[in-house]
């Protein structure tokens, strides 16, 4: 049977047969166990976001310091594989931009909820 609508004669989950709409309370749930609401109440919270971001910040400086110290090795000629190089500076200053693009979304976020009414 369609559970759509009427194929061949036959009557569809909402068709004419069925007598009404199945609800929510009618519908298997896809993983044992789980009912509706569940999952909310005992969720355990993560960390801060601000802890969160400062982690991230510390990677992005890490990256900016290890390609700092590719480029002055390079420099002094200890380094001469010029492709790890730029690629530590391409990844840190992706990093970098990145991050800067969160900070903006996070500050756009931050003034609109100050722009709501209460």
């Amino acid at each position: 049977m369609n559970p759509i609508g009427a194929v061949n004669g036959q009557a569809g989950l909402w068709g004419p047969a069925a007598g009404r709409m199945p609800t929510l309370r009618d519908v298997e749930p896809c993983q044992p166990g789980l009912t509706l609401g569940a999952g909310r109440s005992g969720a355990t919270a993560g960390p801060a976001p601000s802890e969160t971001f400062g982690e991230v910040l510390g990677q992005v400086n890490a990256l900016q310091l290890r390609a700092d110290d590719l480029a002055a090795k390079l420099a002094s000629g200890q380094i001469e594989n010029v492709h790890e190089v730029i690629i530590a500076q391409q990844e840190a200053a992706l990093a970098l931009r990145l991050l800067q693009e969160v900070r903006d979304k996070l500050v756009v976020a931050y003034q609109e909820l100050m722009r709501m009414q209460v």
